[in-house]
């Protein structure tokens, strides 16, 4: 049975600010939703050790794959080594959508510079401060860290996003970032003009 937390938690899964502890904190999130006992997440090369309870038995491997790009891998161990057919469902979803937040948490570290940005964000119909709010979530900051560095509380921060979302036709962070860092005209192109 799916509750609340289990959406919550599959919510998270879209949070990759800041993009630097991505790969851990989604990492656990799938372990979480699938019920592992303990897991690991080996991605470019690192391999940390497993987070959880001691791993026993056989795990299941998840390959981490977006397009064409292999990102790495997901191990799950779960309780006595059983794992359901649903847990395995539950397991590879998550995996996918990890690769995604990978995918996009890759092109904002590797992604455009801030002038670029700048430049891609002059032909919205966003304020100044709303392209300086935008040009810092997309540098990895986080809320908080966006509320200290302009003097803007937390909640005027927020408030700032949801105009930003409206006037871009966008509906989460990760869509807004996705948008930014990828093609100039989505930047610009709100969904309901792009649809007629």
């Amino acid at each position: 049975m799916v509750t609340i937390r289990h959406l919550e938690l599959a919510e998270e899964l879209f949070d990759i600010e800041p993009s630097v502890t991505y790969p851990a904190r989604a990492a656990a999130i799938v372990a979480q939703l699938a019920g592992a006992a303990a897991h690991r997440v080996v991605v470019e090369g690192t391999d940390a050790p497993p987070s959880g309870a001691e791993p026993r038995g056989e795990g299941l491997s998840v390959p981490l794959k977006f397009g064409k790009a292999d990102l790495g891998m997901l191990q799950l161990w779960f309780q006595d080594g059983h794992r359901g057919e649903d847990q395995q469902r539950i397991a590879r979803w998550g995996g996918r959508m990890l690769a995604r937040g990978l995918a996009y948490s890759r092109r904002i570290s590797v992604g455009s510079k801030e002038v670029d940005i700048a430049a891609l964000l002059a032909g919205t119909p966003l304020t100044p401060r709303e392209r300086d709010v935008v040009g810092r979530l997309v540098s990895g900051h986080s809320t908080r860290e966006i509320s200290q560095s302009t003097g803007l509380t937390v909640a005027t921060v927020n408030t700032y996003l949801k105009r930003i979302f409206a006037k871009l036709g966008v509906h989460s962070r990760v869509e807004l970032l996705a948008r930014v860092t990828g093609t100039r005209n989505a930047v610009w192109m709100p969904m309901r003009a792009a649809a007629s």
